[in-house]
């Protein structure tokens, strides 16, 4: 994660505990929402560590523990979880409510709750605070309204095809079903199917008409390009893509397909070459087929 965007793993949209009770239908978005929060802030932590080495990590943990005034006796040691959580909200621009130890602890805790090995999902920061203020407005009366939010349907159905791994040409084809299926925090159908308990504020899953109306709604606001690949009015598949236009998409797609054509077509006559050069050297020998296709 960095300050433009938020990286954290696609099953933290079911990693609200619908069981708590002080948590309620209305929280419970909201708190998925810091829960993806805490991993992208120890996630960037631990990234800048692989990436940089320890001894880049130590230096950037002393510096931001001088501008933040935290004393000798508060500092975090470079080797613990702490410390990837202060250099991650560091690095993604993320100012926490405490940088007492506690704070530090339950933050890398949280994180750590989270299944790892699943999709992740990497989301411009803007589109992530604009669903962020929004869910907590609509947990708290009190707090302000942002001016340009994103509803908590929005925000799955983004995580759904921001965790769809794109081809090289910077696009992916994305079914409904699919788009369902990660929108509740699961990676396959199987493990949605066997799932033993879906969340409150994901039950029941999104319909076919929901994702369609949400899908399309976004599209009309700009979140993405689609491109639908098809011979006919009906059917095909959905190419989703961040990157380009609508008339961008379109070309991409198109070019890749007949890419894809022409290596066939290239196969194809190769192996025909090869069957010409094979027939010409039997006839040189006078071999012949039999009616039983063995060589007579």
């Amino acid at each position: 994660m960095s300050e433009n965007y938020f990286t954290f793993p696609l099953a933290v949209l079911n990693g609200a505990d619908s069981s708590d009770d002080e948590c309620d239908t209305a929280a419970a978005p909201l708190r998925s929402l810091e829960l993806a929060l805490h991993c992208g802030v120890h996630g960037a932590g631990k990234g800048f560590r692989h990436r940089h080495g320890h001894e880049a990590f130590k230096e950037r943990l002393g510096a931001i523990c001088d501008e933040l005034h935290i004393g000798n006796s508060g500092r975090p040691g470079p080797c613990t979880a702490r410390s990837e959580v202060l250099v991650g909200a560091h690095t993604c621009n993320v100012r926490l409510g405490s940088y007492e130890a506690s704070q530090l602890d339950r933050i890398a805790a949280a994180a750590n709750l989270v299944p790892t090995g699943g999709p992740l999902v990497r989301m411009k920061a803007d589109f992530f605070w604009a669903a962020f203020h929004q869910a907590r407005a609509e947990a708290d009366p009190e707090a302000p309204w942002p001016e340009r939010g994103i509803s908590w349907r929005e925000f799955r159905v983004l995580c759904a095809i921001l965790s769809v791994k794109t081809n090289r040409a910077g696009f992916a084809f994305i079914g409904w079903e699919t788009i369902r299926v990660r929108a509740c925090g699961f990676a396959g159908k199987t493990a949605f199917r066997t799932a033993e308990m879906i969340p409150d504020h994901l039950a029941p899953p999104l319909s076919h008409k929901q994702v369609r109306n949400t899908t399309d709604a976004m599209e009309a606001c700009g979140f993405y390009a689609r491109f639908r690949l098809a011979t006919g009015p009906k059917g095909g598949r959905l190419a989703y893509s961040f990157r380009h236009t609508h008339d961008e998409l379109a070309r991409v797609v198109c070019d890749s397909i007949n890419f894809k054509d022409r290596v066939t077509v290239r196969k194809n006559r190769a192996a025909d070459a090869e069957k010409c050069l094979e027939l010409l050297e039997r006839a040189k020998l006078g071999q012949c087929w039999d009616k039983e296709g063995g060589i007579g």
